[in-house]
């Protein structure tokens, strides 16, 4: 069965970027763990927002997320970025065709 690729920082620190769409609060900031947060606008005029920064391992990332889901976010996007800022593993991707979500 084929699933995720295997992180290869499964145990320790690593940096995340998450995009949701919509515009967040500054307190979504420390709902996740401390991450920055930033509002952007797409090519297409579509508000989202993007958390960024390190988490302490894979379960706080999942922390993250659930809290998220708890408020009824809708991910675009989940990737861990390896150390010199190079995509390692999107973890979702968004699906969209023709403007439809």
């Amino acid at each position: 069965m084929m699933g995720l690729p295997r992180n290869r920082n499964r145990g320790g620190v690593a940096t995340y970027r998450i995009r949701i769409v919509g515009a967040l609060g500054e307190e979504w900031s420390q709902r996740a763990q401390g991450m920055s947060l930033s509002v952007h606008r797409s090519e297409h005029e579509e508000t989202y927002s993007e958390l960024f920064g390190e988490l302490a391992d894979e379960p706080a990332l999942m922390g993250v997320l659930n809290v998220l889901y708890d408020h009824g976010a809708h991910l675009l996007t989940v990737e861990r970025i390896e150390a010199d800022g190079s995509r390692v593993i999107p973890l979702t991707t968004e699906t969209r065709k023709n403007g439809q979500r």
